[in-house]
């Protein structure tokens, strides 16, 4: 008893602190479109003008709409969500890691998770992403509870009542974990895989076709809890229109899918960059310097942890007994590789970070509590059972370092919520704004001023010739070389305006973005503007 209540406070302190954490550095501003479409759900939920995008989140909304009732903005009803949710997911992360593989599992895994850069800075945006990555480790650790309870009945049968009570409680909690995981389909529905595994390992493990019934009506329960009231506030036909358009636009056109970044390469390069810088911090070639001194540490923690799994001892053979633990993430892993934007978001690697955190602290765990070759090195021993926790500490250091520094960038404006703002504060103009992405954020932050969405270069360049003598704005993610070079054989010149750019390991796919402008040569506009103060780039 007096160890079950040392857990509860340690993991309410941990849980305290990473609340603390992700509060101290919250934002209140629209980064990109997606959070700027979240706001505009907070404010009025509306299916058909994308308040949000689809599939529309409804549960993430309706946390944050609720928050919002109780007199938060739409941003900062948003940002205590993501960080409220930051803090679960670091909660879950030791809760799972102790179902795993123990108590010390739990506390490697809850030191990680805690200073980890990646889920820090992920619970300071205001998306969906960290709500569904904690709904997600949520529902992993009921299961790996399930599993352990249910172990306890099969280790003796012939006890009368405790193990047949283990076994009621085993099934009641892989029933709430199927639930949870419906639910969590309407905070991030991307993250489905985890849910079609998870049901898929606990039908198969309880046996028959009445099995696959029962879950499959657990995970519908779950799902109609918010998918019920979705058709009731959204129209069907608008919600079944803008669904389709969204869908078909996403795996086509600009979702980053295999069809539309098809490269294997980029794709290739996706995985490593996502996962090992971003993921788990470690150090690339633009990277903060730091992080090369954290590399060994990783890289010493990461083959720690390997040569524990590879023992066998108890930890081990716990981990090859969650059976939906690794079906979700190879199932996840591969949705990501063909049907998300890894190339250019690493965020779509984030459900995977918890696991890979635990599996790491099980490992290391694993090999710290293993018994020595010989009875009597005890100063073998002792060195090795403090190597973990000094690999450990050390990273967790340097992570915690690399975070704060992240989290501080995180707190300016991103450029593309930049360019908003001095669009702004610059006043009305005539002169049209041709961009492919940001024009409904120009729309809402800047309304004196005309964006111009265009989708491909003959019409960046039409617009550009029809905007007249005065020339036009550009925002560069529209501006391929081969624009560019159109352009200039028609005589005009390109020129920054404005660019404030960040670490593209706070804004990973508009980190440059820059807005330009574009000059017939020797126009009288073109001579008055070329003598305009500008903002040059800042690094």
């Amino acid at each position: 008893m007096r160890e079950a209540r040392r857990d509860l406070l340690a993991l309410a302190a941990l849980t305290a602190a990473a609340l603390a954490s992700r509060l101290l550095f919250r934002i209140d501003h629209d980064e990109d479109i997606d959070a700027l479409r979240f706001a505009l759900g907070v404010e009025r939920f509306d299916v058909a003008e994308l308040r949000p995008h689809a599939p529309y989140y409804p549960v993430f909304v309706a946390a944050a709409k609720a928050l919002a009732l109780l007199g938060a903005t739409p941003r900062a009803a948003l940002a205590l969500v993501s960080a409220a949710s930051g803090a679960a997911a670091v909660a879950f992360t030791a809760l799972l890691a102790r179902e795993v593989a123990g108590r010390r599992a739990a506390v490697f895994a809850g030191t990680l998770a805690l200073a980890s850069p990646f889920l820090w800075l992920s619970s300071e945006k205001l998306l969906s992403d960290m709500a569904g990555a904690a709904v997600t480790t949520a529902a992993l650790w009921l299961c790996a509870r399930a599993r352990r309870l249910g172990r306890a009945r099969e280790a003796d049968p012939t006890a009368p009542l405790d193990t047949a009570s283990a076994e009621a409680r085993a099934a009641r909690t892989r029933t709430c974990a199927v639930v949870l995981l419906g639910v969590g389909l309407g905070v991030r529905l991307s993250y489905f895989p985890f849910a079609l595994a998870c049901l898929a390992v606990i039908a198969r493990s309880e046996g028959g076709h009445l099995a696959w019934l029962a879950r499959g009506r657990d995970l519908a329960a779950g799902a109609l809890a918010w998918l019920a009231p979705l058709v009731l506030i959204a129209t069907p036909r608008d919600l079944v229109a803008t669904t389709w358009v969204q869908g078909l636009g996403h795996f086509t056109r600009w979702g980053g899918t295999a069809i539309t970044v098809s490269s294997p390469l980029d794709r290739l390069h996706g995985v490593i960059w996502g996962i090992w810088a971003n993921g788990l911090g470690g150090a690339w070639p633009d990277a903060p310097a730091a992080r090369w001194l954290g590399a060994p540490l990783l890289i010493a923690l990461l083959a720690t942890g390997a040569l524990g799994v590879a023992s066998l001892s108890r930890a081990a053979r716990a981990l090859r007994e969650q059976p939906e633990l690794w079906a979700s993430a190879l199932a996840y892993f591969l949705w990501a590789l063909l049907g998300q934007n890894i190339a250019y978001k690493p965020r779509h690697w984030l459900p995977l970070i918890p696991l890979l955190l635990v599996a790491m602290a099980a490992g290391a765990a694993s090999l710290s509590a293993a018994r020595p070759a010989a009875e009597g090195a005890l100063r073998f021993r002792a060195l090795r059972d403090a190597a973990p926790f000094a690999l450990v500490a050390a990273l967790s250091a340097q992570w915690l370092a690399d975070a704060i520094s992240l989290a501080r960038q995180h707190e300016a404006p991103s450029p593309a919520a930049a360019i908003v703002r001095f669009l702004r504060d610059a006043g009305a103009e005539q002169r049209p704004v041709l961009t492919r992405d940001l024009d409904r954020m120009i729309q809402e932050g800047a309304p004196g001023h005309l964006p111009v969405r265009v989708r491909d270069d003959a019409a960046l360049v039409r617009g550009v010739e029809q905007a007249g003598p005065g020339g036009a704005l550009i925002t560069s993610e529209a501006l391929s070389q081969q624009a560019r070079d159109a352009l200039a054989g028609r005589g005009y010149t390109i020129a920054i305006r404005f660019a404030r750019p960040r670490s593209r390991y706070v804004d990973a796919l508009w980190s440059d973005l820059a807005l330009l402008e574009a000059l017939p040569a020797g126009s009288p506009a073109g001579n008055a503007l070329s003598r305009a103060p500008r903002s040059a780039p800042s690094r």
